[in-house]
């Protein structure tokens, strides 16, 4: 197969780009960052779509790595040519692979084709995508490759059984896991076997502690008689103390009240000391505070009037001062000057209505350069077009003159033709078979019968025989004279056609040029007939004589609107212009005074805003500068919060005073309360309270609560002993089952162990079969590379090998090692001519591409050199596609 071409509208970092592929080798040199390696995935994802997996905390997945970061759609085409035909994939590409998008058409007829579906890189390649980039797709820093399952069926040429095949890997494993089902040896999750044994030897040690749980069941019961008789004895104490705290509650009920009021009145003293200090430079009265709080609310309305004034000045453009520093237009002028722009736009209007229009000025433009050479009149294009109709007749007389011609040298080749034949008649022929018949029964009746009469008929026959002779000779001689005759005159007739058509010829070229020599005064179009041309002056003559007409007529109509148009403009900028000069216009030369009345009234309107609003923000300031003034020599009086806002400092002053007030309220009519209780009742803070005593009975409460939780908890673990108990009774027959399970799980593990190596020496039956070509390929490549004129690295290339996981293996000095034991060039090397032999075993007839990332990184520079000569070389029977960043890998 063969790339052709490719379009990616947007993939990774490349968008809106395309690119035709060559035959053979295909280079693409790009600086590091281009996206070389995004272009080699997007063509490895038109034929295998992208991977996606919804966890992907672990790894960064191709679909994740190259959506476009701004959401736009992912994908493109790329064209493609097989066997069967040129093919066209579009794919699109989402978060997830049910957002994917699948076509394949046929590029020629541009039908969509049903013989592929969107596995179409398995479909073409005969392999997975795993197989494919261990195959043909040769990704930077990974020339090595390694066997799988897709490879083992392709290269067997087992297309029918790939589906086991492919799923081998999966069934060794499933048995492999099977028989671990069994053997694993592992504390944390041990085997099937391995459990059983561990159970069975549980059970054993089991069976040997049944004397010891017997033992502290026992001791168990006797704990918990003895706790039970503990409780009984709080359950009666804490009974006694709910009947002294029933008594005491009585009495408190009396002072309970009194205590709260000592506890809230030494509260609100305290508070009382902290509002003391806040007002120790006195409690504003309330009209004071309302005189204070209405300046914060006026200075609040002044400085939002004028932070909105300066905004809206702000928001504005700036002021323009310099026209109307003498003085600023009234309405009235306006009005006027408005109105005499219009007069000056209607007079430029009737002046340009005078005018041709533009296209009209265009077509007289292009006609007085057609007409430069030469204004035909009516006669001579009346000449010429008679000309031109002459001409066309000439034409179809000599094109009659000669089918005639051609006619006549026909016939006259036949007539040769004819005469050329045996011009002897039939009955010449039929009467000279006759008269040697006659000859022969002359003779014969000359010898069998009658001598005289044979004779007679003999003689008569020479006789008839002689006058045919000389009939034939005369009729002979008759013919040529009458051929001669012929042949002369069709000579004669077809020199009278061809003088004819020299004439006419003459007489053409004559009215050739002289219609040429018209025609060259002019710059015309190509056309069929010279008649064609011909109409083509004359319907621009006509055109060209209307324009001139129509554009003297306009002329006349208009000067004498220009000279209105001139008085009026002069008296209008005579007046306007003082004001234009500050901007840098004079409409004198620019004109446009419509626009700049427009632009002079909105500045001069906004000029004097600006007046207004200045002197307003002038009243705002004063009025805020002595307002700020007033309230801040009163919060000074105050320790208020400095962050706080001025507002909230004047709230919170208020609020202040409004709570010591209800302090020192609230104080003394606790003052009056306790002292009007000390003189009616006794008091006595000796006596315990009843909180005390309830105390003392939630303490018995948790005591109690902790033994019963305690006699559950031995009752529970009694329950368990006793239970364990009773297990470890039936122990003894547990164990003869685990026994016979224990035999079975053997018997099923070493069926499974010999399952495996069976599947095993299976796996590398089939893999041996293919092995002796990749071999002979790995040899082959090598010896390109380095053979005698290649890098000559000093091992042999008989000394290197592959196993059967396609690892790589070196012979040297009787000892057998892995590619690890090469420096990281030459395995590189080796790499890349075992993936060459690998793609010769996996595609003996269709060859498919070949795609290398950059894989040339770690080699020197006459490794690169060898390794691009056999490139170049594949490329002759397999197009190849070699992305690289440095000129010296190429």
């Amino acid at each position: 197969m063969k790339l052709i071409s490719c379009y990616i509208a947007h993939f990774g970092k490349i968008n809106d780009f395309k690119y035709d592929f060559n035959e053979g080798f295909n280079s693409i040199l790009e600086e590091n960052g281009w996206g070389k390696t995004t272009f080699s995935v997007f063509i490895k994802a038109m034929f295998y779509g992208l991977e996606y997996s919804p966890n992907t905390k672990k790894k960064l997945m191709e679909r994740n790595h190259y959506l476009p970061w701004d959401g736009s759609l992912c994908g493109g085409n790329i064209v493609f040519s097989t066997k069967e035909g040129q093919y066209r994939i579009e794919r699109t590409f989402g978060k997830t692979d049910k957002d994917d998008t699948f076509a394949i058409y046929d590029n020629v007829t541009g039908i969509e084709c049903t013989e592929f579906t969107s596995n179409v890189g398995e479909e073409i390649f005969k392999v997975d995508r795993d197989s494919f980039e261990k195959s043909v797709y040769i990704p930077q820093l990974s020339l090595g490759t390694s066997m799988t399952d897709s490879l083992n069926a392709k290269m067997g040429n087992l297309a029918a059984a790939k589906d086991d095949i492919s799923n081998f890997d999966v069934a060794l494993k499933t048995v492999k896991d099977a028989r671990t089902e069994y053997t694993r040896n592992s504390k944390i999750n041990p085997g099937k076997l391995v459990a059983v044994k561990q159970e069975i030897n549980k059970c054993k040690e089991d069976f040997e502690k049944l004397p010891i749980f017997e033992e502290s069941a026992e001791a168990m019961s006797c704990l918990v008689e003895e706790k039970q008789a503990n409780l009984d004895a709080l359950v009666i104490e804490k009974a006694k103390l709910a009947e002294t705290i029933q008594q005491q509650s009585k009495r408190e009920q009396e002072l309970g009240a009194y205590r709260i009021q000592k506890e809230n009145l030494n509260q609100e003293i305290e508070k009382a000391k902290e509002f003391e200090v806040f007002f120790a430079a006195g409690v504003p009265s309330d009209d004071e505070m309302a005189m204070l709080e209405q300046t914060e609310r006026d200075l609040t309305v002044h400085e939002r009037a004028l932070r909105g004034i300066k905004e809206d000045i702000q928001r504005e453009n700036p002021v323009f001062e310099a026209p109307f520093k003498e003085r600023i237009p009234d309405i009235s002028e306006f009005d006027l000057w408005n109105k005499m722009a219009a007069n000056l736009s209607e007079l430029r209007a009737k002046a340009e209505h005078s005018k041709l229009s533009e296209e009209s000025n265009k077509q007289l433009t292009e006609l007085k350069f057609f007409f430069g050479k030469l204004v035909p009149t009516d006669e001579q294009l009346a000449e010429i077009e008679h000309a031109t109709t002459v001409i066309t007749g000439l034409e179809a007389q000599i094109s009659q003159s000669n089918d005639r011609l051609k006619s006549l040298t026909a016939e006259r080749d036949i007539m040769e033709k004819l005469n050329k034949k045996s011009s002897i008649k039939i009955w010449h022929i039929l009467g000279t078979v006759l008269l040697v018949i006659f000859i022969i029964f002359g003779i014969v009746f000359s010898q069998y019968l009658d001598n005289n009469l044979g004779r007679i008929v003999e003689i008569g026959s020479i006789v008839a025989v002689v006058l045919d002779v000389l009939i034939l000779f005369i009729s002979g001689r008759r013919a040529r004279v009458n051929r001669i005759k012929e042949a002369k005159d069709y000579e004669e007739r077809i020199q009278e056609e061809e003088d004819s058509i020299e004439i006419t010829k003459l007489e053409l070229r004559e009215l050739f040029e002289k219609c040429d020599e018209f025609l060259s005064n002019y710059l015309l179009t190509r056309a069929d007939t010279m008649q064609e041309n011909v109409y083509e002056i004359r319907r621009k003559l006509d055109q060209y004589k209307h324009l001139l007409e129509e554009e003297q007529s306009r002329h006349q109509e208009a000067e004498g609107t220009l000279d209105q148009l001139a008085d009026l403009q002069l008296e209008l900028y005579t007046k306007i212009q003082p004001f234009a000069t500050p901007y840098g216009i004079n409409l004198y030369e620019m004109g446009g005074e419509y626009e700049f009345l427009a632009k002079l009234k909105k500045d001069a309107d906004r000029y004097a805003d600006y007046l207004e609003e200045s002197e307003e923000i002038a009243r705002h300031e004063n009025s805020i500068k002595t307002m700020t003034a007033d309230i801040k020599n009163i919060l000074e009086k105050f320790p208020v919060d400095r962050s706080l806002d001025r507002a909230e400092q004047i709230q919170s002053i208020s609020a202040n005073k409004r709570y010591y007030l209800a302090i020192n309220e609230r104080i003394a009519n606790l003052r009056d309360e306790i002292a009007a209780f000390e003189t009616k009742h006794a008091v006595d803070d000796n006596v315990l309270s009843v909180d005390d005593l309830q105390q003392q009975q939630k303490s018995l409460d948790e005591q109690i609560m902790e033994l019963n939780k305690q006699i559950l908890q031995e009752r529970d673990n009694l329950s368990t002993a006793l239970e364990e108990v009773e297990r470890l009774t039936d122990v003894s027959e547990q164990i003869e089952r685990l026994e016979v399970q224990e035999k079975e799980f053997k018997k099923s593990a070493e069926l499974l162990t010999k399952t495996e190596d069976f599947l095993q020496k299976a796996r590398e039956s089939f893999q041996a079969k293919y092995m002796q070509p990749l071999q002979n390929g790995l040899h082959k490549y090598l010896g390109l590379i380095d053979g005698p004129t290649g890098t000559h690295s000093g091992y042999s290339i008989e000394d290197f090998e592959l196993d059967m996981d396609l690892n790589i293996k070196l012979s040297y000095s009787g000892s057998t090692k892995g590619a690890e034991y090469l420096s990281q060039g030459y395995q590189d090397v080796v790499a890349l001519c075992s993936r060459l032999a690998l793609v010769d075993v996996l595609y003996p007839d269709e060859k498919p591409i070949l795609i290398l990332d950059d894989p040339f990184t770690n080699l020197d520079d006459k490794k690169i050199k060898e390794s691009l000569k056999l490139l170049n070389r594949i490329a002759k029977d397999r197009q190849t596609v070699y992305f690289t960043c440095h000129e010296s890998r190429l």
